[in-house]
Formats: C-alpha cells, sequence, structure tokens
C-alpha cells in the first residue's frame, strides 16, 4: 500500500488516544465474543472423533467438518468486512454470533446424517466470518499504535482460550451426554458472545460514516495488496501458518487417539493443554517482537516458521509406546506456535491496510488463510492415509522451509515499501 494509504489511518489513531478507559471495556468485550465463537469454531474440530465413530468415517472424510466450518467464512467474509467498514461492527458482529448459535442449535437436532451436519455446519462458519475483522476492527478504532499489538494479542487470545475450554469441556459432555448435547453448548456460547457484544460495546474512534463517504472498492484493494512483493510475501507467510495451525488443531486429536493410542479424554486434555499454551503465545509473541524488534514483525515470522520445524519432525518421530509426556511437551509447544503466530500476523496486515477498508483488508488475508485452512486438514487427512502421519508431517515441515526462505529472499531484496510491510 501507499504512504498516502497508511496515513489515512492518522484520524483513528488520535481518536484512540482520546478513548479513555473504557477501551479496557472494548478489549475485554472483543475478548469475550471470540472466545464465544471459538468454542463454536474450534469445537468442531473436538468433536471430529465423534462424529468419526458415529458415521464410520475415515479421517479424511470426518475431517470435511472442519473444512465445511472454514470454509463457511470464505464464502462470506470479505461481505461481511465490507458491511463493518461501512455500517460498523456493533450490531453485524452481534446478531451474526447470534445467529451462529441458533444455527448450532439446529444442526443438533437436525443433523442426524453427515451430509445434512455438514451444511449447518457450512452456515455456522459463515456467521463465524464476522468476529475476526469486527473484533480487530474495534482494536484499531480504540487503540492508539503503542498500545494496538500488546490489545490485538490479548483479543487474540481469546480463540486459544475458546478452544481450550472446547476441548476441555465438549468431549466430556459428548461421552456422557452424546455429541448433539455438546452442540447444544456451542451454540449458547454462540448466542452468549453476541448479546455481550452488542450489550456493552461502543462505536468511536474513526466515525462509520467516514467509512461511508469511501466505498471499499474490493477488486481495487485486492490488485494493490497482491501487486506488492512485501504484502505478497506476508500473504504466503500467512498461508503457510494457517495451514501449520489448522493441520494441528484438526488433526492432533485422531493423531493422538488413533496413531498413538491415547484416550481420547486425555487427548481432549492434551488438545486443551496446547490451546492454552497458545493463549501465552499469543500475548507473548507479539510482546515480543514489538519489544526486542519494533517495526520487524517480518523477521520475527520467518523466524517463527523455521523454528516450528523442529517440533513438529520431533512429533512425526513418535510411536505408540512414546513416552506420554514427550507428547505433552510437544503439542504445547506446538500449541504455543501454531497459535502465537496469528497476532504479529494480523497487526502487520492492519498496518498496511487503507483506514476507511480496514476490515475488508483483513477480510481478504483471513478469506487466503481460510482456503487453506478449509484444504489442508483434509488433504494432510488423505496424505496420512496413503501414506503414514511420519510423511504428512514431514510434508508439512517442508511447506514451512520454503516460506521462511522465500520471506528472508524478499526482506533481502530492495523494495520501495518494505519499510511499510517490515
Amino acid at each position: 500500500m501507499t504512504a498516502q494509504e497508511v496515513g489515512e489511518a492518522a484520524p483513528a489513531e488520535r481518536a484512540a488516544h482520546s478513548a479513555g478507559s473504557y477501551k479496557w471495556v472494548v478489549l475485554a468485550v472483543a475478548v469475550t465474543a471470540l472466545t464465544s465463537g471459538s468454542i463454536v469454531y474450534s469445537g468442531v474440530s473436538v468433536l471430529l472423533p465423534f462424529w468419526k465413530n458415529t458415521y464410520h468415517l475415515s479421517a479424511a472424510t470426518a475431517a470435511l467438518a472442519a473444512t465445511a466450518i472454514q470454509a463457511g467464512p470464505i464464502a462470506s467474509m470479505l461481505i461481511i468486512g465490507r458491511a463493518i467498514d461501512r455500517y460498523g461492527e456493533r450490531w453485524v458482529v452481534s446478531l451474526t454470533m447470534i445467529a451462529m448459535g441458533v444455527t448450532a442449535f439446529i444442526a443438533a437436532a437436525a443433523g442426524r446424517n453427515y451430509p445434512v451436519l455438514l451444511l449447518f455446519i457450512l452456515v455456522m462458519g459463515a456467521f463465524y466470518g464476522s468476529i475476526l475483522p469486527g473484533g480487530q476492527r474495534a482494536i484499531t478504532r480504540w487503540f492508539e499504535p503503542g498500545l494496538r499489538g500488546m490489545a490485538t494479542g490479548i483479543r487474540q487470545a481469546g480463540l486459544p482460550i475458546g478452544a481450550s475450554i472446547a476441548g476441555a469441556i465438549l468431549p466430556a459432555v459428548a461421552l456422557h451426554h452424546g455429541w448433539t448435547a455438546a452442540m447444544i453448548v456451542q451454540g449458547a456460547a454462540g448466542i452468549l458472545g453476541g448479546v455481550v457484544f452488542a450489550t456493552f460495546y461502543r462505536q468511536t474512534g474513526d466515525a462509520t460514516t467516514s467509512a461511508q463517504k469511501t466505498p471499499v472498492h474490493l477488486r481495487r484493494l485486492i490488485l494493490g495488496l497482491v501487486r506488492d512483493r512485501a504484502v505478497r510475501s506476508l500473504l504466503i507467510a500467512g498461508l503457510a501458518l494457517a495451514a501449520f495451525q489448522y493441520v494441528f488443531s484438526v488433526q492432533i486429536l485422531i493423531f493422538l487417539n488413533d496413531h498413538l493410542r491415547i484416550p481420547i479424554v486425555t487427548a481432549g486434555f492434551m488438545y486443551s493443554v496446547a490451546q492454552a499454551a497458545g493463549i501465552a503465545g499469543r500475548i507473548g509473541l507479539a510482546w515480543i517482537s514489538d519489544r526486542f524488534w519494533p517495526g520487524m514483525r517480518m523477521r520475527s515470522l520467518k523466524w517463527l516458521l523455521a523454528f516450528s520445524t523442529i517440533p513438529i519432525t520431533a512429533l512425526s518421530a513418535l510411536t505408540p509406546g512414546s513416552p506420554r509426556v514427550l507428547a505433552y511437551t510437544l503439542c504445547t509447544l506446538l500449541g504455543l506456535l501454531s497459535v502465537g503466530w496469528y497476532p504479529l500476523y494480523l497487526v502487520q496486515i492492519t498496518d498496511i491496510a487503507p483506514q476507511h477498508a480496514v476490515a475488508s483488508t483483513i477480510s481478504f488475508a483471513i478469506t487466503l488463510n481460510q482456503i487453506i485452512a478449509a484444504t489442508m486438514p483434509p488433504l494432510f487427512g488423505a496424505l496420512v492415509g496413503a501414506t503414514g502421519y511420519t510423511v504428512g508431517w514431514l510434508f508439512l515441515v517442508v511447506i514451512l522451509i520454503l516460506t521462511a526462505t522465500q520471506l528472508h529472499r524478499t526482506q533481502a531484496a530492495p523494495n520501495p515499501t518494505a519499510s511499510q510491510t517490515s
């Protein structure tokens, strides 16, 4: 993006400085909304083993449920992002969250057939598409640049918090009362998040009327993003890290249960521990990067890509006889890395966005990530079915190494906009 476009953020930054103490209420509301949405969103991955057993599915077919929840935002997020830029985030986010919860209720009642269940999960994902751009738009409105990275990290911790809650609660509920009861819990969480957002969120900063005076031209915006080499490299890094995150999130329970023969409730607890580590990662990695390497998030992402290959390689070597503590350690480290990268990426995307199209820019980047999130888990499952988990995990290692290499080359090459994306 051009310096002029980045400069458009100045009015919002001045407004953020005058936001006062209520910005911390807004942050709490944004965390609550993302946590509630994550219980619905990540809960689908948690329930995969139960659907696999109920419908007698292969690992690849079971992963279609995760594909459905991730494919929903692909269809909706650009439209929702534009609506947020035009009308504001309060009612767009709250109403879609309530609709997501109601859809989960309907799925619990009507999803006795797996294809029908997949359809409802797809709709749930479409409504979920408002939470990420809407919440980040709220952070941009209320927080000045000096606090924006920290606020984004805290807000983004809501995703692993919700995933951790889902991993700790939903398997037990599904075992004792059936997976339909677990989906009712998901629906209640979604509705609660929508009600909280509608009740306590207030819009300030760059007024929505300003956005209305500057319509978002999606095609022009997208072309401007992909033509810039540094931005393009950043988007590619996001794709690789999204593949890492969602392959791990979707497949780890099946890997622990089927391959390592770990009981499902124990595996669910290990998943919960991994997501809890991601909470620390989302806050800590963004803080460390901005504290010790300010303005160098691209370099931080490069090293995160490279370092992540070590625990994945170790995970590929585990067998059913491996010490349980080793599986716990690797899941914790992988949870920290696979979840913790996102605030670094999201703040960088926000920084390169024109002020009138912040939600649209975020929505475009997240839509690309969702495409990978929707396609990689079943592809990984198919690869595992044909070759085994060792080859599957090492394939992911190769992707991360290649992406870190291209990010390094982009940083080393002269680029007139590098200062905006480094």
